[in-house]
């Protein structure tokens, strides 16, 4: 029962939200269910507009984001920091200051193609946290591969020190070579 249970949870909720619905709907459409489910006409009428509901919001999950969304982003995007968060000044009145730990939060290759979220996380973290800045390296051959057939992203979110900002950042389309991710935090 543990291990079903786990199977259901894993499950992406894209998935989870459609299949919600076609219960919803064959509930509605049968009505009776084996003498356990006795739905009024309400009932059915109620269920079958959360059925259509939750298969809409299924599907829209699934096709609202698109590899095409990721291609507008800038190859290296990093995260941003709010305006009044940074100060300019001249390079000679500011004194070093240590830099700030990158604490990575998760790490996601080929989330373009309905893969396991974080399932990159352990390998981003053990490179980069811990680090003021992080040029993460993505090597294919060494991250779990949800799709052989789909051309995969990837995405990391990071906090900065004991902060509870989550900064992000992604590259839609991976060449295959020399492809880098920076992550940063500033002081």
């Amino acid at each position: 029962m543990k291990d079903i249970m786990l199977r259901l949870v894993d499950v992406p909720m894209v998935r989870m939200f459609v299949l919600a619905g076609i219960i919803f709907l064959m509930i509605a459409v049968l009505g009776k269910i084996e003498g356990k489910i006795e739905p009024g006409r309400i009932g059915r009428i109620g269920a079958a507009i959360l059925g259509a509901v939750l298969i809409v919001i299924g599907l829209v999950m699934q096709y609202g984001e698109t590899p095409e969304m990721y291609s507008r982003l800038p190859p290296n995007l990093i995260a941003t920091f709010p305006q009044n968060a940074v100060a300019i000044a001249p390079a000679s009145t500011v004194p070093a200051a240590p830099a700030i730990p990158i604490k990575v939060v998760s790490g996601t290759y080929g989330r373009n193609c309905n893969a396991k979220a974080g399932n990159a996380t352990a390998q981003l973290a053990k490179a980069c946290d811990g680090q003021g800045s992080c040029d993460f390296a993505i090597d294919p051959a060494a991250l779990e591969d949800p799709a052989p057939n789909c051309s995969k992203d990837f995405a990391a979110e990071w906090k900065c020190g004991d902060s509870n900002a989550v900064y992000s950042a992604a590259l839609s389309s991976l060449s295959g070579k020399n492809d880098k991710l920076r992550l940063g935090c500033s002081s």
